[in-house]
C-alpha cells in the first residue's frame, strides 16, 4: 500500500500504522514467533493429554493453556514487548485474558464439537486462531503497553 493511498483513508492508515508502523512490525513479528511456538506447545499438550492419555477435551484444553500460560506470558513480556512495566500488574492483566482465553475456547470447542459434531482437534486450531487475533491487540495497546 502506498502512503498516498493510506493518507486518503484514515482507518485503514490507523490500523497499518497499528500492526505495521514503527516498532509495531517488530513487536508483530516476535509475537507471531512466540505465538507460533505457543501454538505448538499447546497443541502437542492438548493432543497428548486428549488423544494419547484419554483425559477428557475440557480438561485437557484447560490443562494445556494453563502450562503454555507461563511461557507465554514472560516470552511476550520480556521478548516480544520488552516490557519494564510492574510485573504484578501486567501479571493480574494477563490472568484475567487467560480467563477470558479459557472460557471462550472451552465454550467454543464444546460448541463445536457437542453442537455441530466437529472434532475437537479441529476446533482447537480455529479458536487458537481467533485468540491471536485479538490478543495481539490488547498485549500492545492494555498489558504490556509502554
Amino acid at each position: 500500500m502506498t502512503r498516498d493511498f493510506l493518507e486518503k483513508r484514515p482507518l485503514l492508515k490507523k490500523i497499518y500504522d497499528f500492526f505495521l508502523g514503527g516498532k509495531s512490525l517488530g513487536q508483530l513479528i516476535r509475537y507471531l514467533v512466540t505465538g507460533f511456538s505457543s501454538f505448538i506447545l499447546e497443541y502437542i499438550l492438548f493432543y497428548s493429554l486428549f488423544k494419547l492419555l484419554g483425559v477428557n477435551e475440557f480438561i485437557s484444553n484447560s490443562l494445556a493453556l494453563g502450562i503454555v500460560f507461563w511461557f507465554n506470558f514472560l516470552m511476550n513480556r520480556y521478548w516480544s514487548f520488552k516490557s519494564k512495566e510492574k510485573l504484578s500488574k501486567q501479571l493480574i492483566l494477563y490472568g484475567l485474558l487467560f480467563a477470558f482465553n479459557i472460557s471462550i475456547s472451552n465454550l467454543f470447542i464444546y460448541g463445536a464439537s457437542v453442537i455441530f459434531g466437529m472434532s475437537p482437534l479441529i476446533s482447537k486450531v480455529l479458536i487458537m486462531g481467533l485468540i491471536v487475533l485479538w490478543n495481539f491487540v490488547l498485549y500492545k495497546t492494555v498489558i504490556y503497553k509502554k
